[in-house]
């Protein structure tokens, strides 16, 4: 995957829980995009808060976004390699 159709893929992600009314994981994922200076800088903030959201117990995302959240994850996996 090219960095652009992860940016798009975290666009999407970000709607996707805005959806499920998770505001503040998306305005996480949204400032993970706009506040970083560079590629790997940005990607790297998107690794972290995907995994911190992935990994609250109380936050509950339905299946389809979390598969979405994990495919990703591995995703920028592959590109910081």
């Amino acid at each position: 995957m090219k960095k652009d159709d992860l940016y798009i893929e975290a666009k999407r992600l970000a709607e996707n829980l805005r959806k499920e009314k998770l505001e503040s994981y998306a305005e996480r994922i949204i400032f993970a995009m706009e506040s970083g200076s560079t590629g790997t800088e940005i990607i790297m903030a998107l690794r972290w808060h995907i995994i911190d959201i992935l990994k609250n117990k109380d936050t509950k995302i339905s299946k389809y976004i979390k598969n979405n959240a994990i495919r990703l994850c591995k995703e920028i996996d592959n590109l910081l390699k």
